[in-house]
């Protein structure tokens, strides 16, 4: 049994959208016939959980609104990477020359 508070708490979460919009060229203009690659990309996009939910038609290509819902992606980033510091400059020759015959 929840209470009221849970309720509000669990109501208020946002869901997370990703919006793209995906240029799909066609084979011929003024067609539907997509080219190997957009068709690829559509397919791909689609299994992975994208559902389109718009078209615009163009003479060469078709640009198609893709959508999906989920968690939201900073919750599994991985913590930022912090580079080490520069090393301390290195001792050199007191005449800056070196060489082969150094020693």
């Amino acid at each position: 049994m929840s209470t009221v508070g849970e309720a509000a708490i669990l109501g208020g979460m946002a869901d997370h959208r990703e919006v793209s919009h995906e240029r799909l060229y066609l084979r011929q203009p003024g067609t539907e016939r997509l080219r190997k690659s957009a068709a690829g990309r559509l397919k791909h996009m689609l299994s992975t959980g994208w559902r389109e939910t718009e078209r615009w038609h163009a003479e060469n290509y078709i640009t198609v609104r893709m959508e999906r819902t989920g968690v939201s992606p900073s919750i599994g980033k991985p913590p930022r990477y912090t580079p080490p510091e520069p090393r301390p400059p290195r001792d050199r020759n007191p005449r800056g020359q070196g060489g082969p015959g150094r020693r």
